[in-house]
C-alpha cells in the first residue's frame, strides 16, 4: 500500500509537470544576445515570459539569471531572463525576436549529424545542470571576459557530446568540460548517451509564432533546466528503503 500510495504521488506530479510542458511559451532576444555572448554560441541571455519562467529551476539570480539582455554588461537586474547554451550548429536565432516554444527531450531537426530530432546527451545534461546552478567547476562566472572564454569552451564540449564537432574542434583534451564528463561517465561514448529528461533538463526548440511543428521555421533549439518533481525522488528512495528493510527481514542483522 506504501509503495502504490509514493507511485501514484509520483504519477500524479509527473503529469501536472507534463501538462506545464505542454502550455504555449515565449522567449524574447534582445538588441544583443546577452553580456557573455561571444563568437557563435552561447552562452545566449534570453528573456523567458511569465509562463515559462514559472517552470525553470535552479537558476541563480545574478549569475544564470536576471542579468541583463543588452551588451555591455549591466549591473541593473533584468527579471525574468535566464543564461542558455545551443545546440545546433546549423540554425540560427536573431536579436530583437520572440519566438514560440516547445519542450521536450530532443533537439528538433537534430542539428548537422540528423534531420530527424536528436535526444540530448547525458554529458550535457550534466554539465548544463552544474552551470544553471552557478556550481560548473572550472566555469569562470565571474569577469566578463574570463566568462565568454568559459562560455565558448562550455559551447564546444555540448556541441561535440551533440555530435556536431569533432574532438579536435572542441578543443580535445584540453576542454576542461569534456574531461569533467570524462570522469564522471567513465568514457566519452558514455557521455553521448540519451539523457532521458536526467538532472531535469530540457530542449527548449524555437520557432517562428503561427509555425511550431515546421521544420522551415525552426530556430536554435536551447537548453533549459526545470524542476525535477520531489515525488520521483521520494519514490526511488522509497523502494531503495523498503528493499532494504526488506532484505534485512530476511537476512538478518549482522549485529
Amino acid at each position: 500500500m506504501i509503495k502504490r500510495a509514493m507511485l501514484m504521488t509520483a504519477v500524479t506530479a509527473i503529469l501536472i509537470l507534463a501538462a506545464q510542458m505542454a502550455a504555449a511559451y515565449t522567449i524574447t532576444t534582445g538588441s544583443s544576445y546577452g553580456p557573455y555572448q561571444s563568437g557563435q554560441g552561447g552562452e545566449f541571455t534570453l528573456q523567458a515570459d511569465h509562463a515559462l519562467q514559472s517552470i525553470l529551476a535552479g537558476y541563480v539570480s545574478g549569475t544564470t539569471s536576471d542579468i541583463k539582455q543588452q551588451n555591455p554588461l549591466s549591473s541593473t537586474p533584468q527579471p525574468g531572463t535566464f543564461q542558455s547554451f545551443c545546440l545546433e550548429k546549423d540554425e540560427h536565432l536573431y536579436t530583437g525576436a520572440s519566438y514560440s516554444v516547445t519542450i521536450s527531450n530532443q533537439a528538433n531537426g537534430g542539428g548537422q549529424n540528423t534531420n530527424f530530432g536528436d535526444p540530448i546527451s547525458i554529458g550535457t545534461a550534466y554539465l548544463y545542470s552544474h552551470f544553471n546552478r552557478g556550481s560548473l567547476s572550472g566555469y569562470q562566472y565571474g569577469t566578463e571576459s574570463q566568462r565568454e572564454t568559459s562560455a565558448a569552451a562550455l559551447q564546444h564540449a555540448i556541441w561535440y557530446l551533440e555530435n556536431e564537432e569533432t574532438y579536435a574542434d572542441a578543443g580535445g583534451a584540453s576542454n576542461i568540460f569534456l574531461n569533467a564528463v570524462l570522469t564522471q561517465f567513465g568514457s566519452l561514448e558514455n557521455a553521448d548517451d540519451d539523457s532521458n529528461g536526467a538532472y531535469g533538463i530540457k530542449v527548449a526548440s524555437l520557432w517562428v509564432p503561427g509555425h511550431e511543428g515546421d521544420l522551415s521555421y525552426a530556430r536554435q533549439d536551447q537548453l533549459i533546466a526545470t524542476p525535477i518533481p520531489a515525488a520521483v525522488w521520494l519514490l526511488a528512495s522509497g523502494l531503495i528503503g523498503l528493499t532494504a528493510f526488506r532484505r534485512r527481514q530476511v537476512n538478518g542483522s549482522g549485529c
